[in-house]
């Protein structure tokens, strides 16, 4: 089929890459010239891992175009993906005006082309009845009955982007009618025999991908809630309980003598908190417009409380540490949500940076994927960004490690002692091994640390 992406942020950008590589002829549009210009020159406005591989590929194949302008995209498709971005305000409430001003320029382009029962597809995360109560009324007035309309959202992690489209559990399809259904089945018929097709109506469409993040969101939370106890009583180990917890048959399960650890697993781990594109912004999200509506959300409020808490965590254990912050020397290292991705946002790095600078710590940072103009796109100035891990650990009081990049995992007592001149280092996502490490050397969260 011919698809159009309008959006090539993460998820469009994804979504048309993936697409064009099982056979589909995908066109490409953005509002932003600059990350069109960077695809025609064979290159990601992101890291992903893989992408940029398929990205080569497809564009060579001509399966990938890049449309100069969205009446480029409608001429030559059949139907169209809406990936454009949701941001919320500060009560969580979504901003729609990039998917209205995306739904008016097609209206009227459908209208010049006499184009009929063309179909749209919504993919930017939008809170339950948005597609019916706003986006449908604006189609409806422009096109009468002359459209086709359905939510399909997605659920893809960053960092496993490629694996999850190529190997997706569900794939969610919300309509009008069956026709709709079909229509977008046959887009994804290469996962015809690979994942669960889910066919609904637009609303719950909407609030299974709310509600998929929300529950993420909530293990995590659950996870910090134990180590918030753990961390006041001697001899307790956040991590080796919350380790128990996953052998719970309930959980883990046996398929014919052997261990089947389930993906949520990696959830129910303590942490420095939850980051990212998705679940802040998802979580915030829905409980702005359950608030709107009158329903109550005590254990998302939770969630989130606990989570905004956690950077406060990483400060108060690095005081214990330390005695005083003032003009102390921290590497932090890792300034991406996660492993395996670029993103920032929400990052608990950026929190703890900022947290800092307000203390007077002068600051150096590592990360193998972010650099100095992707920190200043997130409002953080004044502080050295190191070309790897030795150069950051150069001549500081503290390091504190809240990414998990498996570069990391070379760093034992060892290592901080030849690169340190006081090896102390505060490990946020309990990921190394405190075995390899001497006594007021290493420190953990979700572990008591005397006061």
């Amino acid at each position: 089929m011919k698809v159009g992406i309008i959006g090539c942020g993460y998820v469009g950008l994804t979504k048309g890459i993936c697409l064009s590589s099982i056979g589909h002829t995908i066109h490409l549009y953005d509002i932003e010239q600059k990350k069109l210009d960077l695809i025609k020159k064979k290159k990601m406005p992101f890291y992903e891992l893989g992408l940029e591989k398929l990205l080569i590929e497809n564009l060579a194949k001509g399966n990938l175009k890049v449309n100069v302008s969205l009446n480029e995209l409608i001429e030559n498709t059949d139907c169209c993906f809406i990936c454009v971005g949701t941001p919320s305000n500060n009560n969580g409430i979504i901003d729609l005006q990039y998917i209205e001003s995306s739904i008016k320029n097609i209206i009227e382009l459908l209208k010049q082309k006499k184009k009929e029962k063309y179909l749209i597809i919504i993919r930017s995360t939008i809170v339950p009845s948005t597609t019916r109560n706003k986006i449908l009324p604006i189609l409806t007035e422009g096109l009468g009955d002359s459209f086709q309309l359905a939510v399909v959202p997605e659920f893809l992690r960053e960092g496993k982007a490629l694996s999850d489209f190529m190997n997706p559990d569900k794939i969610v399809i919300g309509s009008l009618d069956n026709k709709t259904n079909d229509l977008v089945k046959n887009i994804f018929s290469y996962f015809k025999n690979k994942a669960e097709f889910i066919q609904t109506n637009l609303e719950t469409a909407e609030m299974i991908k709310y509600t998929n993040n929300a529950f993420l969101a909530t293990l995590i939370s659950f996870s910090n809630e134990i180590a918030n106890i753990s961390e006041e009583i001697s001899g307790i180990d956040s991590f080796e309980v919350m380790s128990a917890l996953i052998e719970d048959k309930r959980i883990t399960t046996m398929i014919n003598g052997q261990k089947i650890i389930p993906g949520i697993a990696e959830y129910l781990a303590p942490g420095c908190g939850f980051g990212g594109s998705c679940f802040p912004k998802d979580v915030n999200a829905i409980v702005g417009f359950a608030s709107s509506i009158g329903a109550k959300t005590p254990l998302l409020d939770a969630v989130l409380s606990v989570n905004n808490e956690r950077s406060d965590k990483i400060i108060s254990l690095a005081k214990k540490i330390l005695l005083s912050l003032d003009d102390k020397k921290i590497a932090v290292l890792g300034l991406a949500f996660k492993p395996d991705t670029d993103d920032m946002r929400s990052s608990p790095a950026i929190e703890v940076i900022k947290k800092l600078q307000t203390l007077n710590c002068k600051i150096s940072a590592y990360d193998p994927k972010v650099n100095e103009y992707s920190l200043h796109s997130m409002g953080i100035t004044g502080i050295h960004i190191a070309d790897d891990i030795e150069s950051c650990l150069n001549d500081v009081d503290l390091a504190i490690l809240l990414t998990k990049w498996t570069e990391f995992s070379k760093i034992d007592g060892v290592f901080l002692q030849k690169h340190m001149k006081n090896p102390k280092i505060i490990d946020g996502r309990g990921f190394l091994d405190k075995n390899k490490f001497e006594s007021n050397t290493y420190y953990k969260i979700g572990l008591y640390e005397k006061r």
